[in-house]
């Protein structure tokens, strides 16, 4: 009986937090609806693609057979393809897309939660209090994000707790764990590599504080630790960054969409920002922690210095206001790579949570009763003002989707460069998201995703790619170009992981098909290999094709060097494994 109390004890803030997340889907699983955001279409592709390869166990790691229309995209070898692959294990265990999203979102929310808990206690937050701490946390924007439009930067927020626990190492050990480090790392890399950017930038600044604040002898410790970490880390996701860089290489890829001003895509006061981004009670709840701060500078511990300056710090570096078009001037890739500094709202989020919490533990051992009433009264304000504007935020979803659910458009440029062929095929996105048939929801609603598409030019800023026009040269050459009343295109996946195209023309013409073409792609026309085949300006292939049947088939070519450093991906893996269960057995 009391060991029985000590798991339910040890299980109780995992059942708080389950409970807590079933809360947050509550209305989406009552109303059995899929909320999908600007992103959605991009992720569940990449993962029914994965699952496709998974139950077909044709597997091709580079190309995508099945997702993005079957046009043999490179799309999750540049964007964590570890993670597509589980999506996919998790979709086919779902079955159906309605019951995939609600299984993920309480994965991400209850991982969060989880994970902003385990940072409070290893930092000596109380257990109550680091509860309450994780609850914010999986309430907050960054993390809630994922529920109501899959951003998948939610996914990299979830993580990034688990990392600062190897980051709060080295102010308060002057040391740091490089093997928890490197797997926490490594786990980020290969779910969302901007989120294992902005992880770094915020370990800096405790990197920083622990090389100044340590001894000669600790110092020489913390640096060596940490490049074992770093080391093993490289080791461990080989597959990613060799991948990223050789085929940026090889291939003329076309960058993601460029923000025209960076500084616009920063928090602000402004409705939205107040619903969906940066709620009014955080702010209030980051006011109080800069209140205890300021009041008690002289004497809180150096940890709590580092964690509270590093959170504000990052939080002023997430507003719109901050300097980011002068920034945005000395380095203009960032309207590639980064964004959008609201993405550093996570530091923040993580720092100042985490101060807080620890601020609370304390106080709590010097108020008296009538203090730790009002200290309750608080949170508990701070509790509904979250959860209120986040049902908010959610029945606003509800309503899209409603209103989603009936729309019956052809194709719509102004809709986010959405396409709907529901009519067509005589269902609706409930019937789609809800259907075993996973393959419908990918042919019935539709978006112009051009990114990372080999383009024959390189582009390099907003103008140009403006001028370009890639989303509406995706929907002519791939969408518009798979759906021709003229020219039906049939395809089949080979064992091999290629790619095969079959269909029939009344005569002898010039056809562009719906297929990319990257460097390394062969491509093989009535069962000739074609070196030099013609390709639209988004890579498109353009073949002519005889009267009659024609068949054309892609495959991605690896080169030895690819093959042996995806394997040594694996076998870095396989020790790490072997490395860490000798460590735990030897203890």
């Amino acid at each position: 009986m009391q060991k029985a109390k000590r798991i339910l004890n040890w299980l109780l803030p995992f059942i708080i937090f389950i409970g807590l997340a079933l809360l947050l889907v509550a209305i989406p699983l009552i109303k059995k609806q899929t909320f999908l955001g600007s992103d959605s279409l991009f992720h569940y592709n990449r993962f029914y693609d994965a699952a496709m390869q998974l139950k077909t166990h044709k597997i091709s790691y580079f190309q995508s057979n099945y997702g993005f229309l079957q046009t043999g995209r490179i799309m999750s070898a540049l964007y964590g393809p570890v993670v597509a692959y589980l999506g996919g294990f998790l979709l086919l265990i779902a079955g159906t897309w309605f019951k995939f999203q609600i299984l993920t979102d309480l994965i991400v929310l209850v991982g969060a939660a989880l994970g902003m808990y385990k940072l409070c206690r290893v930092n000596e937050v109380s257990r109550k209090a680091a509860i309450f701490m994780g609850f914010i946390y999986m309430y907050s924007s960054t993390i809630v994000q994922w529920t109501t439009a899959q951003q998948f930067t939610a996914l990299g927020a979830a993580i990034i707790p688990f990392v600062m626990i190897y980051a709060t190492q080295m102010v308060r050990k002057f040391d740091v764990s490089y093997i928890g480090f490197a797997f926490t790392m490594s786990i980020l890399i290969q779910t969302h590599l901007m989120s294992s950017v902005i992880a770094m930038v915020g370990i800096l600044p405790f990197f920083i504080v622990g090389l100044v604040k340590a001894d000669s002898e600790q110092r020489i410790k913390l640096i060596l630790h940490t490049i074992f970490a770093a080391l093993i880390t490289l080791s461990l996701a080989i597959n990613v960054w060799y991948n990223l860089i050789t085929l940026n290489l090889w291939n003329k890829l076309l960058p993601v969409y460029p923000v025209p001003e960076v500084r616009t895509y920063g928090y602000n006061f402004n409705s939205y920002s107040l619903i969906n981004i940066l709620k009014p009670t955080e702010f209030l709840l980051f006011l109080v922690v800069l209140y205890f701060v300021i009041r008690r500078f002289k004497k809180i511990d150096l940890l709590t210095k580092t964690t509270a300056l590093t959170g504000f710090g990052f939080l002023i570096i997430a507003w719109s206001h901050f300097p980011w078009g002068v920034i945005q001037k000395v380095i203009p890739q960032l309207a590639f790579t980064l964004q959008f500094p609201k993405r550093f709202l996570v530091l923040a989020f993580v720092f100042l949570l985490l101060t807080f919490g620890r601020f609370v533990t304390s106080e709590f051992k010097h108020v008296d009763q009538k203090g730790k009433l009002i200290m309750v009264a608080s949170m508990c304000v701070l509790i509904i003002g979250s959860v209120g504007l986040d049902f908010y935020a959610i029945h606003q979803r509800s309503q899209n989707y409603v209103a989603l659910n009936t729309k019956h458009h052809h194709n719509n440029y102004n809709d986010n460069s959405l396409y709907y062929y529901t009519k067509k095929h005589h269902r609706t996105i409930q019937k789609d998201t809800q259907s075993h048939d996973l393959g419908y929801l990918m042919h019935d609603y539709l978006k112009a995703t051009p990114d990372y598409l080999p383009a024959k030019k390189n582009i390099v800023n907003f103008k140009q790619y403006n001028g370009f026009d890639p989303y509406l040269k995706y929907y002519h050459q791939y969408i518009k170009t798979n759906h021709l009343k003229t020219i039906h295109f049939k395809h089949y996946v080979k064992n091999d992981g290629s790619l095969t195209l079959k269909f029939k023309t009344t005569k002898a013409q010039t056809v562009q098909v719906p297929l990319a073409k990257y460097a390394n792609t062969q491509v093989t026309i009535n069962g000739n290999i074609v070196k030099n085949i013609k390709t639209t300006n988004l890579g498109a292939i353009i073949m002519q094709a005889k009267k009659g049947e024609n068949k054309i088939n892609i495959k991605y070519m690896t080169s030895f060097t690819t093959r042996l450093l995806m394997v040594l991906t694996w076998v870095s893996w396989m020790i790490f494994a072997f490395v860490v269960f000798y460590k735990i057995r030897k203890r």
